[in-house]
């Protein structure tokens, strides 16, 4: 059953502050599934009522600490990537970065982020307080790429057959493609994954063969 959005009793307080940080942390080492609110009031010392006073339900301080984990990555991505249009000097210097950063986020150590952003995915299908709360914190990722595509076209840098935020959608669609190897214990030659990424960026999103 679909689970409406509802508006949260208080915005900013230090108690809910350290609930929020004693959740994240602890999903450092925990899944979120496997987290009870027991665990969480005993390490904070804070009390089940002051909990429900400031969260709808336990499961909304788990939503709210995977986003907080999830924001952290997407201000991280979008800055390495604003910084790669903002200081190269060239397509080759454009793209050699681009090709760095991206084997990077595809790593086999990153597994365990790949894996969060598919449990978001999944719990948004039908909840939709937290479809919204990811939805904005997913547009921002998504905002910030389709103007790092729209300034790399206008340098001459990218192919402009397609619009700058299909391309968004569509390198970000590589860490989700991953999990199909993560998931598997026959894994692919991941510098072979690498490879293949590069190619497709050096001819289709940087329109390199048909210059």
């Amino acid at each position: 059953m679909l689970r409406t959005p509802k508006a949260k009793k208080v915005s900013n307080h230090p108690t809910r502050q350290r609930l929020l940080t004693a959740v994240v942390d602890m999903m450092d080492t925990t899944a979120p599934e496997d987290i009870h609110s027991e665990y969480v009031l005993q390490e904070t010392g804070i009390s089940r009522g002051s909990l429900y006073h400031h969260y709808e339900d336990f499961t909304e301080l788990l939503e709210d600490a995977m986003l907080y984990r999830f924001s952290a990555g997407v201000e991280a991505s979008t800055g390495a990537i604003q910084n790669i249009v903002a200081n190269s000097g060239n397509q080759e210097e454009f793209l050699s970065l681009l090709e760095g950063v991206t084997r990077a986020t595809q790593s086999r150590e990153l597994a365990d982020s790949r894996f969060d952003r598919a449990r978001m995915l999944a719990m948004a299908q039908y909840n939709l307080r937290f479809r919204a709360k990811l939805a904005t914190v997913q547009d921002r990722l998504t905002d910030a790429l389709t103007e790092c595509f729209a300034q790399a076209q206008a340098k001459g840098w990218l192919n402009k057959d397609f619009q700058p935020r299909t391309g968004a959608i569509f390198i970000q669609a590589y860490t989700l493609g991953k999990l199909v190897d993560d998931i598997s214990d026959n894994h692919m030659d991941n510098s072979d994954w690498e490879n293949l990424i590069t190619l497709i960026a050096d001819r289709t999103l940087s329109g390199k063969s048909n210059n």
